[in-house]
């Protein structure tokens, strides 16, 4: 038995698409099968509330089939923490949202507590048990149950090219939504026009030490910071030149993915951003970072964003020198911008 509890959260259409979904997430779509067949999230698969006429025990005996088919397909989750249960608006749907998630709580924590599990007549051959083998990897990996608000149609309204019957294998690395206008990019996310049109991405920083193929760019507003990926980088200039671009982006209906060098470096970006914001009233460092980290939570190094020159960095700003030093840390900084493919 597993000595970590099991919690089921609410969530939004954003916090599934950073999970990322690329990373085989166990989703699970609970609407019916034509509507499942019509179009679903990428990567769910389909486990249909089962009749409202059906007793607790044929509930459970659903679930039990559902588990022991999944493996024999799927063998366990690759990243089973969280599992994600969505549906649609109906109340018998969101009735099964909840009770799947208790119940998948319950595999986690005492596999016994339902009346379908019975090891003696699951067992196959060499003593294997799909369904025993399911319960492990709840109790050894899984601490949520993420049930999603909205469902299927309010995930499809902001991320329509995850959704409907795209395969798998066509999908990519995903950047990380910090807002509605700024995502959190990496190494590993595909830098093309067409890719990130699909997220409505219009702007682009990245270093001007970064190897990209320009002519990839096609539309996109790019900016190029002269920062080296080393821990001893002042980061001031490149923070207020994207500060700046950012901002313009923001009011002009943009969206903005930061991508310099690696996830962590960029973070320090995102959050200088958070910090400085024109529009809304800026964060400290430290609620800076708890917003990034619940949205990329296992993700990022904090020691690799600058955290000490962030904490400088938001003090000027308190002092009342964030404007005076963001213009002199812009003079001379070489950071350029670029709205075509050329350099």
């Amino acid at each position: 038995m597993s000595t970590h509890s099991c919690k089921t959260r609410w969530v939004n259409p954003e916090d599934v698409f950073n999970l990322p979904l690329y990373e085989h997430h166990l989703v699970i779509d609970i609407r019916r099968n034509e509507e499942y067949r019509q179009g679903h999230i990428v990567s769910a698969v389909s486990y249909p509330s089962p009749s409202r006429e059906c007793t607790e025990k044929e509930r459970e005996n659903t679930l039990f089939e559902f588990v022991r088919s999944y493996v024999d397909e799927y063998a366990r989750p690759e990243n089973p923490n969280p599992v994600v249960i969505y549906g649609d608006d109906r109340l018998e749907t969101q009735s099964h949202a909840e009770w799947l998630s208790t119940k998948l709580c319950a595999l986690k924590n005492d596999r016994k507590r339902i009346f379908a599990y019975d090891q003696s007549s699951s067992e196959g051959e060499h003593g294997y048990d799909s369904f025993e083998f399911f319960c492990e990897t709840l109790a050894d990996a899984t601490n949520e149950i993420w049930v999603l608000e909205g469902g299927y149609e309010a995930f499809r309204s902001q991320y329509g090219f995850l959704s409907g019957n795209v395969e798998f294998t066509d999908l990519h690395p995903l950047p990380h939504q910090i807002n509605g206008h700024l995502f959190l990019g990496s190494r590993v996310v595909p830098l093309n026009a067409g890719w990130l049109s699909q997220l409505g991405i219009t702007h682009v920083i990245v270093s001007d030490r970064q190897e990209i193929e320009w002519e990839e760019f096609g539309g996109i507003e790019v900016l190029r910071c002269p920062a080296k990926d080393v821990d001893s980088e002042r980061m001031a200039p490149c923070w207020a030149s994207c500060v700046q671009f950012i901002e313009g982006a923001r009011r002009s209906g943009g969206r903005v993915m930061v991508m310099l060098h690696g996830r962590s470096r960029s973070a320090s970006v995102v959050m200088a951003y958070l910090v400085r914001r024109t529009d809304t009233a800026g964060l400290s460092v430290d609620l800076a970072w708890e917003l990034l980290a619940s949205k990329c939570w296992h993700l990022i190094d904090k020691s690799l964003v600058y955290f000490d020159q962030l904490k400088v960095w938001a003090e000027e700003e308190e002092d009342g020198l964030g404007g005076i030093r963001a213009i002199e840390d812009q003079k001379g900084t070489g950071a350029t911008t670029t709205p075509t493919t050329t350099v």
